[in-house]
C-alpha cells in the first residue's frame, strides 16, 4: 500500500517519535532517522528512511525526485538515530550507481515489498517487473551512512 505523498509530512514526524521512544524497536531494525542541517536552508531537518546494513555502512535508497538527497552530494556530517541510539554518522548521495542500488532495493524490497510501490515498481510474484526495475535503478539515489567510531 502507497502511502499517499500528502500525508508525510505527518507521517515522517510520528515516526521520528516513534524512532526516539522507547518504543522504537517496533520499526528500528530496518527504518533509521538522520538529523542533519540543510546545507541551503540551514534548518535543522530530521528524515526517516528505511536501511540496509552493508559491511561497515548503513545504505539506504531514495528517488531522484526527493528533497532531501542532494544536502549529501558532497557528504555531511550529521546525526542518526539507530535502534534508539544518536550516533555521528558523515552522510553521502551517490548518484548513477546502479552497480550499489540495483542489489540493494532487490534486497530491500524482498524483505519489503510494499516498499517499491514509491519507486512506482510493481512486484509480480515477489520480483520486480524488470522495466519498472531497470528505471528505478536509473532513478535512484543510495545514501551511504558511515558511523563515527
Amino acid at each position: 500500500m502507497k502511502i499517499p505523498h500528502s500525508l508525510f509530512k505527518l507521517i515522517n514526524w510520528v515516526m521520528v517519535a516513534i524512532l526516539r521512544s522507547p518504543l522504537h524497536g517496533v520499526f528500528s531494525s530496518s527504518i533509521l532517522a538522520i538529523r542533519y542541517t540543510g546545507v541551503r536552508s540551514g534548518r535543522v531537518l530530521t528524515v526517516p528512511a528505511r536501511y540496509q546494513r552493508r559491511g561497515d555502512s548503513l545504505q539506504l535508497v531514495t528517488s531522484l525526485d526527493t528533497a532531501w538527497w542532494p544536502n549529501f552530494v558532497d557528504g555531511l556530517d550529521a546525526q542518526v538515530l539507530v535502534a534508539g541510539i544518536w550516533h555521528g554518522a558523515r552522510v553521502e548521495a551517490l548518484r548513477n550507481a546502479p552497480e550499489v542500488a540495483g542489489p540493494l532495493l532487490r534486497q530491500m524490497w524482498q524483505a519489503h515489498p510494499s516498499d517499491a510501490a514509491y519507486m512506482e515498481v510493481k512486484m509480480v510474484r515477489g520480483e520486480p517487473d524488470p522495466e519498472d526495475f531497470a528505471r528505478a535503478v536509473a532513478e535512484a539515489v543510495v545514501i551511504r551512512v558511515t558511523l563515527a567510531p
